[in-house]
């Protein structure tokens, strides 16, 4: 009950005055529905300005701020110094940010900048790292292939190469490719040289040149043996005669060479899958009659050729058709050029073999070769041949006479040794009018004397 002092008398049975009282509840209940507009209104602003800032920092995200922070709660606090200032959004027209956000957020930008440059720079490097090391890997991983070849010993005073000739050819790097005829390479010595074969290098115009000597050319030895064929030197003295004699004879400075057997080549070309090679109806019969025989000594497949035409060719087969001493249409001399086709479709095959490949056909051939040259040598020659094409190749002499020599044999005297000499010089190393050394001339009037041949 309300107190007394609400009512307009004190007797018992008066009536009550209840006016000003229900005016008084009225004016409260409007001060009560004003003051919860306004918490409302208050709370609904705060409502769109905590919105405004989750769209402004779903604009312009900050690359430090944790995922969970982005539905945070408005909060009247003011920002610490090092929270992101927020730019406008886009939609919202009427927030123009302060000269010191503008400038807070520039610097900002720079910061993420420069530490966008430095991660592109830091993956650059580890690129650059990997690729090294790959290189480096690879290069071990050829020179451990490469000390696989076995060696030979070579006497580099006893090559015969004039000094003139040495300095006029200090450009072109010549290697003697010898294949000889030794059914085992523990006994390579005492056999005569098959295939002879100059691979030479031009060092300023990147290029590989082939240049095929004759087995059956008739050179000087030395002085103990005077003069024969040049595919008799090897069984006589051994390699470093043999490259004694090409240098004598042809003006050259070979100080290299390797060494191959037929059953290397072989193996070689088995495991490239073979070779395309264009066989000519005058080359058959002499293949099938010589393949037996060939797989007599170095094994392997005995297969013959019942066509002609382009075909892939088997390793007995490629070195049956390299080693054939002549065909019904060009006799003897088409034999180096087979040589030379049976290298060229090898190094052009192993081009585009697998890696992996190569690694399997070098563990079975390379103990089969053996070289003077070192690790590095090796290397700087098998890039060379990956490079670069072979760009010219020939059958040297290029003029040939026909001879019995004193004991009966025949021989393929050069006519003559000194314009074939000079020939070779123009077509191949770039000297024009060549001019041979006093000592080229000098065996090339012997042989013309005792052949009779000018």
């Amino acid at each position: 009950m309300r107190s007394d002092k609400y009512n307009s008398g004190s007797g018992e049975g008066e009536s009550r005055n209840t006016r000003s009282y229900d005016r008084w509840e009225e004016t409260q209940m409007v001060f009560a529905s004003r003051d919860k507009e306004k918490e409302e209104l208050k709370r609904r602003k705060q409502r769109e300005e905590a919105y405004r800032e989750y769209l402004q920092m779903r604009e312009h995200p900050n690359a430090n701020r944790a995922p969970e922070q982005d539905m945070k709660t408005y909060s009247r606090q003011k920002p610490k110094k090092n929270k992101p200032i927020l730019t406008p959004d886009r939609e919202d027209d009427d927030f123009e940010p302060s000269r010191k956000a503008k400038k807070t957020r520039k610097k900002q930008d720079k910061k993420m900048k420069k530490k966008k440059g430095k991660r592109i720079r830091r993956i650059l490097l580890l690129v650059i790292l990997l690729l090294i090391i790959a290189a480096v890997a690879g290069i071990l991983f050829v020179r451990g292939l490469m000390g696989k070849v076995g060696t030979v010993d070579i006497d580099q005073s006893a090559l015969g190469i004039d000094p003139q000739v040495e300095q006029a050819l200090s450009n072109y790097q010549n290697i003697a490719l010898l294949g000889v005829d030794a059914r085992d390479m523990s006994d390579y010595e005492n056999c005569r040289t098959d295939a002879i074969i100059i691979l030479s290098l031009d060092k300023e115009n990147s290029a590989i040149r082939q240049i095929s000597v004759y087995r059956d050319t008739y050179l000087h030895v030395n002085e103990q043996y005077g003069y024969d064929k040049v595919t008799n030197v090897h069984a006589y003295a051994g390699t470093t005669a043999t490259l004694h004699t090409l240098n004598e004879n042809m003006d050259l400075n070979i100080k290299e060479t390797v060494i191959v057997n037929w059953k290397a080549v072989a193996d070689a070309i088995d495991g490239l899958g073979g070779i395309d090679v264009e066989i000519q109806d005058s080359e058959i019969n002499e293949m099938n009659k010589y393949i037996k025989d060939t797989q007599r000594n170095i094994g392997g497949s005995k297969k013959k050729i019942k066509k002609a035409g382009m075909q892939t060719l088997n390793g007995n087969q490629a070195v049956t058709y390299a080693r054939i001493r002549k065909d019904s249409a060009e006799g003897d001399y088409r034999r180096n050029e087979r040589m030379k086709i049976v290298v060229s479709a090898a190094v052009d095959k192993a081009k585009t073999t697998n890696p992996l490949k190569l690694n399997q056909i070098a563990n079975q051939v390379l103990p089969e070769i053996k070289t003077n040259m070192d690790t590095d040598s090796m290397m700087k020659v098998m890039l060379s041949f990956i490079r670069n094409d072979m760009t010219e190749s020939a059958g040297w002499p290029f003029n040939v006479g026909s001879w019995t020599n004193y004991n009966g044999a025949w021989c393929g005297p050069p006519v003559t040794l000194q314009t074939n000499v000079s020939e070779l010089h123009e077509k191949f190393f770039a000297q024009p009018g060549y001019q041979p050394t006093q000592t080229v001339q000098d065996i090339s009037a012997e042989i013309s004397r005792r052949s009779g041949l000018y």
